[in-house]
């Protein structure tokens, strides 16, 4: 029925062979939901107001597929929120652990050092020997990069200051 309201809506058609042409845009709607095929076939919004000439089987099956398209992204998207739901339910009638099964698990503090033991630990500053030391160990005293031309410069009198 909405095949014929399409091909209606146009003047004479130029198919070679219209019983098969009416066949071929029957079977193209066939495939299609009910709300898809209005769209399609309706007078106002669909083929018959945006083609000049009978559209072809290809034209119909575009149309189908791009008036279908929204549809089956708005199912995808139920699909998606009703596995949510699920998983969320699922999760809520899953066994929870209980106090003393997580105490158990993480410790008596959870984890986390108690600031007042953590004040307690408090290490010395080192002393002016071991300091020596790690500096002479690491070989960190100062040095100027350039060293040895700076010794040739005061060698030949220049000030290391104009360096």
């Amino acid at each position: 029925m909405r095949a014929k309201i399409l091909l209606g809506c146009y003047r004479t058609g130029e198919a070679n062979d219209p019983d098969t042409y009416v066949a071929a845009i029957t079977a193209i709607l066939a495939r299609y939901p009910q709300d898809v095929v209005t769209a399609v076939t309706h007078p106002a919004t669909g083929l018959p107001s945006k083609k000049n000439w009978l559209p072809t089987v290809k034209e119909v099956a575009d149309a189908c597929d791009e008036a279908h398209a929204p549809i089956l992204q708005n199912e995808l998207r139920l699909k998606r929120i009703r596995e949510q739901l699920e998983q969320r339910e699922r999760e809520e009638r899953s066994e929870r652990p209980t106090y003393a099964q997580l105490k158990e698990k993480y410790g008596k503090n959870w984890g986390i050092v108690d600031p007042e033991e953590a004040k307690k630990v408090v290490k010395p500053a080192p002393t002016v020997e071991q300091l020596r030391h790690h500096y002479q160990h690491y070989d960190l005293a100062f040095k100027p990069k350039n060293q040895g031309d700076l010794e040739d410069q005061i060698d030949r009198g220049i000030s290391p200051a104009s360096v």
